[in-house]
């Protein structure tokens, strides 16, 4: 499973690596790239189920290859919540954030792959061989998959399949607070991760000329190594305080991001590439580590027939509207600006990013406070 995100990681961050000279050799602007990386891969990644990421690199300009893109969604979009589902039936409540977190190590893999990989790779051998070469990867991939993931045999776990029409089902998840909460919540924090993680590797180039293959050494360590160590110590984290907190799985990861969005803010317009990243190890830590706790909090919140629906809706979500809409939107914001700030445009554009990340840690707060709230009254039931 780890691995299957992995390749996912790979796919979608291939294109945020090769921006720059993607754009060169096409003529593209800030939108269209933001376009291609968001709104163009997640509206079939949210919607469909076919791997096209070999041809990305026939692509002869931006149409060409904005339908790429959503080849490569329609591909990646079965793959996710069916693995919620298998964890979920596979580990109880109180283990599961670490189980996630495991699944979730897969990210920090493949953006630690893609980064290294991806800019060494480039360098040599041109922006279009590496998506070809990375196409035929997945494909094979899939062949070794079918042979080592078999279905797990239902235990403890297993659930009654919801035999309710759809849309009660839809409307069961909706019209619960702590639910809407904390899939909103989780569309804002996709926002900012997607929005920063797309166009980091632009701004190390704009505003402090490094080489491609700097880039990958230094996102590689932070996004790679750091995200990892957050993956792992937030899902800790929040399966240990939840004994004594029923909203931990929400409240640690909120607590992350409002401690993330100033240092943010001050990473995005630091002097230096050392400042840089120094100010940003923190949020990059935070943005990469909130999705195990969170998918957690997710399946606790939804009834047993309908977990399976509650990770489909807020994947489509945070898909749709996080990355849909945060890489597009630093894209335009940094096209409106660059005749009056030129390079810098781009520092504007991702100050979206900390008003996204305080947003969302808002929505998680009220979700805390609405799972105490729940443990609460059902401890008062039983006495």
């Amino acid at each position: 499973m780890t691995g299957v995100l992995a390749l996912h990681l790979i796919d979608r961050q291939i294109l945020a690596i090769l921006a720059e000279a993607v754009k060169t050799d096409l003529g593209l602007s800030d939108t269209q790239i933001g376009l291609m990386i968001g709104l163009g891969f997640s509206l079939l990644y949210s919607i469909l189920g076919i791997p096209m990421t070999a041809v990305t690199g026939a692509a002869a300009g931006f149409y060409s290859m904005l339908l790429a893109r959503m080849g490569v969604a329609v591909g990646e979009a079965g793959g996710i919540p069916p693995l919620h589902s298998l964890v979920s039936d596979l580990y109880p409540e109180e283990r599961r954030a670490r189980a996630f977190a495991v699944v979730q190590l897969g990210g920090p893999i493949g953006i630690l792959i893609a980064f290294f990989a991806v800019g060494a790779l480039a360098a040599y051998l041109g922006w279009r061989l590496v998506f070809l070469g990375t196409g035929v990867l997945g494909v094979a991939f899939a062949v070794v998959l079918y042979y080592l993931l078999p279905e797990p045999r239902r235990g403890s776990q297993v659930v009654v399949p919801d035999t309710r029409p759809s849309r009660d089902a839809v409307r069961s998840l909706v019209m619960q607070p702590v639910y809407v909460h904390l899939v909103l919540g989780t569309a804002l924090a996709g926002f900012g991760l997607y929005a920063l993680i797309s166009w980091m590797p632009s701004l190390l180039q704009r505003a402090f000329q490094l080489p491609l293959s700097s880039v990958g050494l230094w996102l590689g360590l932070s996004f790679g190594g750091a995200g990892a160590l957050g993956v792992m110590a937030a899902g800790q984290l929040a399966d240990r305080f939840l004994t004594t907190h029923a909203g931990a799985h929400a409240l640690v990861p909120a607590v992350a991001l409002v401690i993330a969005a100033p240092l943010t803010g001050i990473g995005i317009w630091s002097s230096s590439v050392a400042y840089c990243m120094a100010f940003l190890i923190i949020p990059i830590i935070a943005v990469s580590s909130w999705q195990a706790p969170i998918i957690a909090a997710v399946q606790k919140a939804a009834d047993n027939d309908v977990r399976a629906l509650a990770s489909a809706l807020m994947m489509f979500v945070l898909n749709l509207l996080g990355l849909g809409l945060g890489p597009p939107a630093v894209g335009l914001i940094s096209d409106w600006l660059v005749q009056e700030h030129g390079a810098d445009s781009l520092r504007y554009g991702l100050l979206v990013v900390p008003v996204a990340l305080l947003w969302a840690a808002w929505h998680w707060f009220l979700a805390a406070r609405h799972l105490s709230a729940a443990r609460r009254g059902v401890a008062e039931t039983r006495a």
